[in-house]
């Protein structure tokens, strides 16, 4: 299709003027008096907690991802030992656009390409650069197609004990930074290393020491790009011996070195939502 110089497309998304990263306040919780009136695209990135949404609670955890639709009735609330750090994006669809939007609620068992594209939109908009909606409307198509692929993935023909044995140990992974081996794992749930392997690798589509690896390089980026913690100190926490093998890991997982995430300064803003903190 050829589009004429400076003539506009339609774009089905339209980002709103909503939109942001947030460490959640202590004493936390979001209960908006209206029902929304556009979309929210809702990520936790850390901490834990539930999600009400028209009276359905949802377990929030990292990789918990929500699409509240207009007229949603919703409250959440965090675990206060484990506070929650969420990105939220508010957007439109245009009338009549054709688009296959997934259920309200996902639990990513990988995280790196739809977290990368939300931070992404959070960065754009921030920045004001040029061709923002562009660019937008594409970021989000690609969160919404990882959302479906995703849901594909928690229908698959894998008994509902196997699922919570899985579960387990992606929780297990997401909450503790440590090196873990795939034998303590698998003794933590009561398997043999040969079955647990084949399991995860059936229901998910990854290998588990893949995902093991994984697991460690997405909390050494976040202990990177959210906390003053210098790239020996990530390392040190992380239970790497050797920086040069960390940095190595690193670079390796996500095509540039721990220097690039390191935190500048601009951190995550306050999300009372429509609450107010008690003094």
């Amino acid at each position: 299709m050829n589009i004429p110089k400076g003539e506009l497309l339609l774009f089905a998304f339209r980002c709103t003027s909503q939109l942001g990263k947030a460490r959640c306040e202590k004493g936390w919780d979001w209960s908006p008096k209206l029902p929304l009136h556009d979309y929210d695209l809702w990520y936790a990135m850390e901490g834990k907690g539930e999600m009400f949404i028209n009276g359905t609670c949802y377990p929030v955890s990292k990789g918990s991802c929500f699409l509240i639709r207009p007229g949603d009735r919703v409250h959440a609330e965090q675990d206060e030992e484990q506070r929650l750090t969420v990105i939220y994006i508010h957007f439109t669809i245009q009338e009549g656009s054709c688009v296959t939007l997934p259920g309200r609620h996902v639990k990513f068992e990988d995280t790196r390409v739809p977290e990368t594209c939300l931070q992404r939109i959070v960065d754009l908009q921030l920045r004001g650069e040029a061709k923002q909606d562009e660019e937008f409307d594409l970021l989000i198509r690609l969160v919404i197609v990882h959302m479906l692929r995703q849901e594909e993935a928690m229908a698959s023909p894998v008994s509902t004990m196997h699922k919570q044995l899985i579960h387990k140990v992606i929780d297990r992974l997401a909450d503790d930074e440590k090196s873990i081996s795939i034998a303590a794992l698998a003794a933590e749930v009561n398997v043999s290393p040969r079955y647990l392997s084949h399991l995860f690798k059936k229901y998910t589509g990854y290998s588990l020491k893949a995902y093991i690896t994984h697991a460690r390089m997405e909390h050494a980026r976040f202990l990177l790009a959210e906390t003053t913690m210098n790239i020996t100190e990530v390392a040190a926490a992380l239970e790497f011996t050797d920086i040069y093998h960390f940095s190595k890991l690193f670079k390796q997982h996500y095509g540039a070195s721990p220097s690039r995430f390191r935190f500048i300064g601009r951190g995550a803003t306050s999300h009372y939502g429509d609450s107010t903190p008690e003094k």
